[in-house]
C-alpha cells in the first residue's frame, strides 16, 4: 500500500530545567494542543523546554491513528521516505525536528563526528543512545543569542592574561600554558587540557570569580 497524504502525530514534550515556565513556553502550548490536554491538566509551574517530532528512542513520535511509533510506520511505508533518503539512511528519519523554549542558558553541548559516535554508540548504547554525529541547524522566531566553537589561541592568551577570574577558573597550571605557548608545544593538547580544568573546575570557585567579574562590568 502506497501512503499519500499527511499523518497526525502525538510528539514528545521535554521538562528540562532551562525551559520557559508553562504558561509562557510555546513548547508547553504545542503540548497542550498536540496532546488534547485542557490547560488545568497541565502543570504550568514545570519549565517546557523542548517539543521533538521524529524517532529518537528517547522521544519517539506516535501515529495518533495507529498508535504505533513513527519509526514503526516508516518501516512499513519506506515510500514515505523517498529513493535518495533511504539509499543514504535505509529506514530511518534523518533528522530530529525541535521546537525549543529558552529561559535560561544551555548547557554546552560537545558533539562527537560521525565515526567517533558510532563508536560510542557500540560501547556504551545505555549513555549514547544512536550512532548520530548530530550536526544542528537553528532558526530563530525572536531574538536569540548562541555561541559556537572558541576563539583563536591570541585571543584566548589575551582574555586570560587580561582576566584573573577567567584564570582563577581555569587554573594557573593549565593557564600559564596556553600564555606561554610559542608555537613549539602540543597546542592542541594544552587547549583540551584547560578546557578540561574550566569545566571541571570547584562550582565554589567558578561562583566567586563570576560575581567578582560581574561587579567590575557593573562599577560596583
Amino acid at each position: 500500500v502506497i501512503f499519500v497524504g499527511m499523518l497526525r502525530l502525538e510528539c514528545k514534550a521535554h521538562n528540562y530545567a532551562w525551559g520557559m515556565k508553562g504558561g509562557e513556553s510555546e513548547v508547553a502550548q504545542l503540548h497542550k494542543f498536540n496532546s488534547g490536554k485542557m490547560e488545568a491538566d497541565l502543570d504550568l509551574t514545570a519549565p517546557f523546554a523542548e517539543f521533538w517530532m521524529g524517532t529518537h528512542k528517547n522521544g519517539p513520535s506516535k501515529v495518533i491513528e495507529t498508535g504505533e511509533t513513527l519509526q514503526s510506520w516508516l518501516e512499513t511505508h519506506p515510500e514515505a521516505l523517498g529513493e535518495i533518503v533511504r539509499a543514504k539512511y535505509g529506514l530511518h528519519l534523518p533528522y530530529l525536528f525541535k521546537v525549543l523554549s529558552v529561559n535560561t542558558a544551555l548547557s554546552i553541548q560537545s558533539h562527537p563526528d560521525k565515526a567517533l559516535a558510532e563508536k560510542l554508540h557500540a560501547e556504551r548504547p545505555d549513555v549514547y543512545k544512536d550512532d548520530n554525529h548530530k550536526p544542528e541547524m537553528a532558526l530563530a522566531i525572536q531574538d536569540f543569542a548562541a555561541l559556537c566553537g572558541f576563539v583563536t589561541t591570541e585571543e584566548l592568551k589575551k582574555a586570560l592574561q587580561a582576566t584573573p577570574e577567567l584564570k582563577n577558573c581555569v587554573g594557573d597550571k593549565e593557564s600559564d600554558a596556553i600564555i606561554n605557548l610559542n608555537g613549539d608545544g602540543d597546542e592542541k593538547q594544552l587547549l583540551k587540557n584547560a578546557f578540561a580544568s574550566l569545566m571541571t573546575c570547584n562550582p565554589d570557585v567558578v561562583k566567586e570569580n563570576v560575581s567578582n567579574l560581574g561587579r567590575q562590568i557593573n562599577g560596583s
